[in-house]
């Protein structure tokens, strides 16, 4: 029989892409603005919970501006060369790094390099209009990542204690056997090696659930 979940490529996180892409690309149609930086913004900003998506948006918003500002820089001096990629790339890494902006390091380079393609004069005009393209495709997809199909922990995390209560179960009833038995207390059949780890793996999953489902109350409350 042939299994089906192989045929699955459709996962929520890729619907989601989707969606934020098409969006995205339809707002900056809509108002004349060039969207390829935009896409690019919202493809790499959907993140597994809403709330890492907001708040990485913050921080992904000034890492652009740093990258679109290095690529106006450095067009204008030099023009579009293989040295100016260079410079852009390794500035742009640099400066998110040392304002401790990890999360937008990426999207910061890939702005900055992007925009080398496409900016050739009225610099500051296309830096305004470059930004404005990216803060729609960061709000777009941050959106998208709350309303459309939100993560929903419970199952797994029901499923998961069950797992657990079976296999703890059958280890204390195994050990109960052993110890009523003459020398038991020499049988080593039974392990709880495993048990810590995957205690912390639910820990995990129970901890984001509360951290998104937190995070989505306080927005419905503003």
């Amino acid at each position: 029989m042939i299994n089906i979940k192989k045929f699955n490529f459709l996962g929520g996180r890729i619907i989601k892409t989707g969606i934020a892409v098409f969006l995205t690309a339809l707002i900056c149609q809509s108002i004349g603005w060039p969207y390829m930086l935009a896409v690019i913004t919202a493809i790499v900003t959907i993140e597994p919970t809403a709330a890492d998506s907001i708040k990485k948006a913050f921080i992904r918003f000034p890492a652009s501006a740093i990258g679109a500002a290095f690529a106006m820089l450095y067009t204008f001096l030099l023009g579009v060369t293989p040295l100016t990629y260079m410079l852009v790339a390794v500035s742009t890494i640099i400066s998110c790094s040392k304002l401790r902006l990890h999360a937008g390091t990426l999207v910061a380079t890939l702005t900055g390099v992007a925009m080398l393609t496409i900016v050739h004069d009225h610099y500051f005009i296309s830096f305004l209009i470059r930004l404005a393209t990216t803060s729609i495709g960061l709000l777009t997809s941050s959106l998208v990542n709350i309303i459309v199909l939100p993560p929903n922990y419970t199952p797994i995390i029901t499923r998961k204690i069950q797992n657990l209560s079976k296999q703890m179960s059958s280890v204390l009833q195994q050990r109960g056997s052993e110890l009523s038995q003459v020398h038991a207390c020499h049988k080593q059949s039974f392990n709880f090696s495993s048990f810590p780890l995957k205690l912390k793996k639910l820990r995990l999953f129970v901890n984001t659930s509360e951290k998104n489902g937190s995070f989505i109350i306080s927005l419905v409350q503003l």
